[in-house]
């Protein structure tokens, strides 16, 4: 199927969709978690995948995924390749693969280039700005508890 038929393009929104709602910021103004909880998260998400339960494996391992942790990230890209618990996406494991490769996670590095014969260079690209923005807003959130509001300042 091309990306330019109306059925991808359909599909590629929903996908989207999915991919915004599951990288939103947390909106309960609780501080990032703590080095501890994220490996307590990490470690639940891979007790639900070692269970066969993929939906909770990918929630949970999302969560440890926003909260910066390269393994989650590597996961999360390979719960979109693979379709666990989330949508089968190779666009959306290609952006989590890289924002772990990026920050120098190997296994993510190895999968990114292994990945790249199933993945036109254009859709690569977009991949990698996609997974630059999700960076920024990664850290946006985990450090949002720095960042003076303007009721504080008053």
């Amino acid at each position: 199927m091309s990306d330019k038929t109306p059925v991808g393009l359909d599909l590629e929104q929903q996908l989207d969709n999915v991919l915004a709602f599951i990288t939103q910021p947390d909106t309960g103004g609780e501080p990032a978690i703590s080095t501890d909880s994220v490996e307590n998260v990490l470690n639940k998400a891979l007790y639900y995948l070692k269970n066969d339960q993929p939906p909770l494996a990918a929630k949970w391992m999302r969560l440890a995924a926003m909260a910066a942790n390269q393994r989650a990230q590597f996961y999360m890209g390979l719960f979109f390749i693979k379709g666990q618990g989330v949508p089968q996406s190779v666009f959306h494991g290609a952006v989590w693969l890289t924002l772990a490769s990026s920050q120098g996670y190997e296994p993510a590095t190895a999968a990114l280039n292994d990945l790249r014969k199933h993945i036109s260079t254009r859709r690569l690209h977009d991949a990698q700005s996609y997974a630059a923005t999700l960076y920024e807003q990664i850290h946006q959130q985990q450090f949002a508890h720095l960042i003076p509001r303007e009721s504080d300042a008053n």
